[in-house]
C-alpha cells in the first residue's frame, strides 16, 4: 500500500461543514469487515480510524446510522487514519443521525452495540423474525441447532466468521451490516414513507438497486418524464 497526501480530501472537506465525532462502527472491504471509528464526517467524505490495512484500490462500505452500509473510497491514509470520499453526498439527516448516535454512550456494558443501538444477538433475532422464520426453521437454514441459535440471539455466544457469512446471506444483509448494524432494515420502504421527499425516495431506490446489482450508486440513474397531463412515466 502506497501512502498519498492528505490534500485531496482536505480540499473537498472545506466545501461542506465537517462533523467532529467518535462513532464506533465498522467498515468492509474485499468481503471482510473490520472495527472502525469515524472521527469526522461531512456530506462529501469522512475520516476513519481502524487497525485494519485498507486498500486504496478497492471500494469500501461504512455502516452509518439511518443509512446502513454506504459506499466510499479511500483517497489518502497515514498510520491508522484513512480519508475517504463518498461517490455522492450523504444527506444532512444522515449526518445528524450519526451525531445523535455518537453522543449516546452505551454505559460500558459487556455487549457491543451497533449504530442501530442493537447487540448482534438482538439484530439476528429482529431480522429472523422479520423474515418470518421460527427459531427451529431458521436454525435448519443456517445449519446449526436451535440451542445454538438461541445462544446467538441471547448474546451468549458469538457466531464464527464463516457462520456469520451464512447468517448474513439468509437474513438478506451484508456481513458488515449484520455485525455493525442494519438500521435501514427496520424502516419502511421508500414508497411507504409518506413524509419522504421525492429526492429521498429516488436516492434510497438508487442505493437499493446498486446494492442488488453489485455496482456503485453512481452507475444507477433514475429518470422521470412528466407528460402534459401531469402524469409521470419512468
Amino acid at each position: 500500500m502506497q501512502e498519498t497526501t492528505v490534500e485531496s480530501l482536505g480540499d473537498r472537506g472545506r466545501r461542506q461543514p465537517r462533523l467532529v465525532l467518535r462513532l464506533n462502527t465498522g467498515v468492509g472491504q474485499a468481503g471482510r469487515a473490520f472495527d472502525a471509528e469515524v472521527l469526522n464526517l461531512s456530506r462529501n467524505g469522512m475520516l476513519v480510524r481502524t487497525g485494519a490495512e485498507l486498500s486504496l484500490d478497492d471500494p469500501l462500505e461504512v455502516v452509518l446510522p439511518q443509512s446502513g452500509a454506504v459506499r466510499a473510497k479511500v483517497v489518502w491514509f497515514a498510520d491508522e487514519l484513512y480519508g475517504c470520499s463518498f461517490p455522492e453526498p450523504i444527506s444532512e439527516e444522515e449526518m445528524q443521525a450519526a451525531n445523535d448516535v455518537a453522543s449516546i454512550e452505551d454505559g460500558g456494558g459487556a455487549a457491543r452495540f451497533g449504530v442501530d443501538h442493537e447487540t448482534l444477538g438482538q439484530r439476528i433475532k429482529r431480522l429472523r423474525v422479520a423474515s418470518g422464520n421460527s427459531m427451529r426453521a431458521f436454525a435448519e437454514l443456517v445449519g446449526v441447532s436451535k440451542p445454538t441459535l438461541w445462544k446467538w440471539e441471547g448474546d451468549q455466544v458469538r457466531p464464527r466468521h464463516e457462520t456469520m457469512q451464512r447468517l448474513a446471506s439468509q437474513l438478506g444483509v451484508t456481513e458488515l451490516e449484520l455485525v455493525y448494524g442494519a438500521p435501514g432494515r427496520s424502516n419502511p420502504a421508500p414508497n411507504e414513507d409518506t413524509n419522504a421527499s421525492l429526492a429521498d425516495i429516488v436516492r434510497a431506490c438508487r442505493q437499493r438497486i446498486a446494492k442488488a446489482a453489485g455496482v456503485d450508486t453512481a452507475c444507477v440513474e433514475i429518470n422521470i418524464d412528466w407528460d402534459r397531463d401531469g402524469d409521470a412515466t419512468t
